[in-house]
């Protein structure tokens, strides 16, 4: 992984952004075996997996290195080991809302290895789409922290990512059919589905496309697709936000690992109650609309953050190094998958044909 140096509106620091391999998996036999039900639901789909992420830095300054680790949830089970070189601090910091770790490097060469230890379950939510809930059941907390803008500001730009109002008469129109929550969210998944494909471009300074040039362009990655997904249900009052972390896969024996985004929105039920949910627009993205991204949380999917709606705490995320202007350095990451086991079975909603695309955030662009 070669050095991105991401600018930044400050006179005596830059951002240095990681830059990762690129990887697209499209294997059939990515779900060899798996059968395939009627109901299209996941049935008891688990992951068990070790690997380990190895980050090596050569510089003649010290610097700051920033890293999110991967979290605990009902559906994630996350355990986490370091080593490092002797000349590395480093403390975990709970602010920007997140905790993440703050490692002091010093100058020279150096490492740091963190090895993870991860239980994911599969969950489908499908059954949700025959929900009645309306957009009126859904708590007015998620619509005060979500249903707006958001800025990715970087290299003294401002540039608004999630921007609802120019969406809001493409999306009221694409919904106007459809009275409940589920039924608006899957409007708007099979017309992006349909509308557009999956292609890796961004703007100067590693900041990625905004929600409206993803529009014009008709492409995007996995965070600009969510993005553009984001800026219409929340133009007609469905509150949902980007959770971003790692994939993993291990398409004919060959594991990979990349960065990764994808959407949680919220579905209410007519009793008042409601639930918390996964679409990810790349499963299907320039492909037919069957489903398979909808109301889902594959296992290979792991959660290292999700956005709070904070445009600040947005772009911390994104920031992985910090130096001073005119630093010499050398950055690089070897990852390892050390074991990838699978259990259970995934049954998909019409075929187990699974082309998903190893996609990326702006914290890996070249």
């Amino acid at each position: 992984m070669g050095a991105v140096i991401k600018g930044i509106a400050a006179l005596i620091i830059i951002i240095i952004v990681a830059t990762a391999a690129y990887y697209v998996v499209e294997d059939t036999n990515l779900l060899s075996g798996v059968t395939t039900t009627t109901t299209g639901y996941f049935i008891d789909s688990k992951l068990s997996t070790n690997f380990s992420r190895n980050f090596t830095f050569a510089s003649n300054e010290a610097l700051t290195f920033y890293l999110t680790p991967t979290v605990s949830n009902s559906l994630q089970q996350s355990a986490l080991s370091v080593s490092h070189s002797p000349a590395i601090n480093y403390s975990s910091v709970s602010s920007q809302g997140r905790t993440y770790w703050k490692v002091q490097v010093s100058s020279g060469n150096s490492y740091f290895n963190v090895t993870y230890n991860i239980s994911s379950q599969g969950k489908s939510w499908q059954n949700l789409e025959n929900s009645t809930g309306l957009p009126s059941q859904i708590p007015s907390s998620l619509k005060t922290e979500y249903d707006h803008s958001e800025y990715f500001n970087s290299s003294g730009t401002s540039l608004e990512v999630i921007n609802p109002s120019f969406f809001r008469s493409l999306a009221l129109n694409l919904t106007q059919n459809q009275s409940t929550v589920a039924g608006k969210l899957r409007a708007i998944y099979n017309y992006i589905v349909q509308n557009y494909r999956y292609n890796i471009s961004y703007n100067i300074g590693n900041v990625p496309l905004s929600a409206q040039q993803v529009y014009q362009a008709r492409l995007g990655d996995c965070e600009e697709l969510s993005y553009l997904f984001e800026s219409m249900s929340r133009s007609i009052g469905i509150p949902s936000w980007t959770q971003y972390g790692l994939l993993i896969q291990e398409p004919n024996g060959q594991a990979s690992l990349g960065e990764h985004a994808w959407v949680q929105t919220y579905v209410p039920n007519s009793n008042g109650t409601g639930t918390f949910v996964n679409i990810d627009l790349t499963v299907e993205v320039g492909g037919k609309d069957l489903g398979r991204g909808f109301l889902v949380k594959y296992p290979y999917s792991i959660i290292e953050w999700t956005d709070n709606g904070n445009s600040t705490e947005m772009v911390a995320y994104h920031e992985e190094l910090i130096a001073s202007q005119g630093i010499q350095l050398s950055y690089g990451e070897n990852d390892y998958i050390h074991s990838f086991t699978q259990s259970g079975q995934i049954a998909l909603t019409q075929d187990n044909i699974f082309n998903l695309i190893m996609a990326n955030t702006s914290k890996e662009r070249a």
